[in-house]
């Protein structure tokens, strides 16, 4: 599922929420992004954050069922527009998760995911780590 707010005065955010007892993860399609091309870089961020944290988390023998990433990410306004802060919220739903290896697979992600590395070289991106009990 995606959900997206934006407007011209206020930065892009988006949330993508995936279905971790699948193998692999079940991610939704992405949407077209044809009218703001650049917004396709962060539902490719959400998407390869998901894939790259999912498979930390079952290496870990970690047993999740939810991942929801909620990014928002502010653009500046002079050309080009590139992103100039981002912030990675990742909620994740399980059960039996200890807090502290579920945060320590969470600050592998800069490492694994291409994605996040490649935006990362030209923006911070602040994250945040949520644990939901079933």
């Amino acid at each position: 599922m995606h959900q997206i707010e934006s407007s011209q005065n206020n930065p892009l955010t988006i949330c993508v929420v995936a279905d971790a007892t699948l193998q692999p993860v079940q991610l939704p399609q992405l949407p077209d992004v044809a009218q703001h091309p650049i917004h396709g870089l962060i539902y490719l961020l959400a998407h390869c954050t998901i894939l790259t944290f999912d498979g930390i988390c079952r290496r870990q023998r970690l047993t999740t069922q939810r991942y929801a990433c909620t990014i928002t990410a502010r653009q500046r306004l002079m050309h080009p527009q590139i992103y100039e802060e981002i912030t990675l919220q990742m909620r994740v739903t399980g059960s039996g998760i200890q807090y502290e290896r579920l945060l320590h697979g969470f600050h592998l992600i800069p490492k694994y995911c291409p994605v996040h590395a490649t935006l990362a070289a030209s923006c911070p991106i602040r994250h945040q780590l949520l644990l939901e009990m079933e």
